[in-house]
């Protein structure tokens, strides 16, 4: 069942094109990782799916729910972390946590007060004081305490050091699988992404140049070194995305069809012939805009 729905989901700010025909889906109990470079569009996305901005075209459900006439239905089941804070300063960290336990019937106390131990947040002080570390942990707390449907959750790790980055993706794996939620996450930290992710979209100036399942991505987007030292230059038979080399030496980037390269290389009689796995962060540069960037070849 699709958790998240958009069809030509488009955003146009004056002669800006913000997102433009984006057809997106989430399968439930998935944990979608939604990449992009800075102004690529993943925030002006994520309004749209909570009806926080109206699309200039297309359409977008959330949990069954039209997105632009039944935002109040998903806000009661979605739990939002927005890039940037929206807790009132001058409240209490427990006056907080109150407010929202009242407005959320599914609200989980044994959970919050797990999550509340984990972030070691001070119940006395304003909200105001924290570090925006701690304003991050608040806000993740208030957004999985109810045990949401779905999770979305915009730069969720923002602030965070190392060690509560790492208790927190903990928590968040073991929310998924315990409860089989759905969580919708963006982020520039490719190595996070990696570690919970098992879908991805890469959204590159406003559009959605790749998605599927990580594992998926990873068997069929490859690099090859292949040393041809008596070619003064290399065309293939077979479609490959990018070819870069001189001097008998070049570097293939195929996406599909690994072993039908693999083999008219081969029959070129080639001095090196090596196929290179590729990480998250590599995959992101080749589609990100990257495509200069040199695989990590001790993998």
């Amino acid at each position: 069942m699709e958790v998240i729905k958009t069809r030509g989901l488009t955003k146009i700010y004056g002669a800006k094109i913000a997102v433009a025909d984006l057809d997106l889906s989430v399968q439930r109990g998935s944990v979608f990782g939604f990449l992009g470079p800075n102004g690529s569009g993943k925030s002006t996305t994520v309004k749209m799916l909570l009806g926080l901005r109206t699309p200039s075209r297309g359409t977008a459900q959330v949990l069954g729910f039209d997105s632009s006439r039944e935002s109040h239905l998903i806000g009661q089941r979605v739990g939002y972390v927005p890039e940037l804070g929206n807790l009132y300063p001058h409240w209490t960290v427990q006056a907080t946590i109150e407010l929202v336990r009242g407005l959320r019937p599914t609200w989980d106390d044994s959970f919050a007060s797990h999550l509340l131990s984990l972030f070691e947040l001070p119940l006395k002080q304003r909200v105001g004081k924290l570090s925006k570390g701690m304003q991050r942990q608040l806000a993740l707390l208030l957004a999985m305490a109810p045990r949401p449907e779905l999770l979305i959750l915009d730069e969720p790790t923002s602030g965070l050091d190392p060690i509560k980055r790492q208790e927190f993706l903990q928590v968040l794996m073991e929310g998924v699988a315990d409860t089989g939620q759905t969580v919708f996450f963006s982020s520039h930290n490719m190595t996070e992404v990696e570690r919970v992710a098992d879908t991805i979209g890469i959204l590159y100036n406003g559009r959605l140049v790749v998605s599927g399942a990580l594992e998926e991505l990873k068997c069929s987007v490859k690099r090859i070194r292949v040393v041809l030292p008596n070619r003064d230059s290399l065309q293939l038979q077979q479609p490959v995305r990018s070819i870069e080399g001189d001097n008998g030496q070049w570097i293939l980037t195929v996406e599909r069809g690994v072993e039908k390269v693999l083999a008219e290389l081969r029959t070129m009689e080639p001095v090196a012939l090596q196929v290179y796995d590729l990480a998250l962060e590599d995959i992101f540069m080749i589609y990100g805009g990257g495509e200069g960037h040199e695989p990590n070849t001790d993998r």
